[in-house]
């Protein structure tokens, strides 16, 4: 859980959708970004943590 009281999961139209509000999200709270697939695994990791 975020420290806000989100959960972290969202439903979107379209995977760029959702990869644009997560980026948003991550480089606010200065995380890593993981992306999933319909699968489960880690599709794709960015990470927006200061260095």
């Amino acid at each position: 859980m975020w420290p806000d009281g989100g959960h972290g999961r969202e439903t979107f139209r379209s995977l760029e959708y959702a990869i644009t509000a997560g980026a948003k999200k991550a480089q606010q709270r200065h995380v890593e970004l993981l992306i999933h697939g319909r699968d489960g695994h880690v599709k794709q990791r960015r990470n927006f943590s200061e260095a």
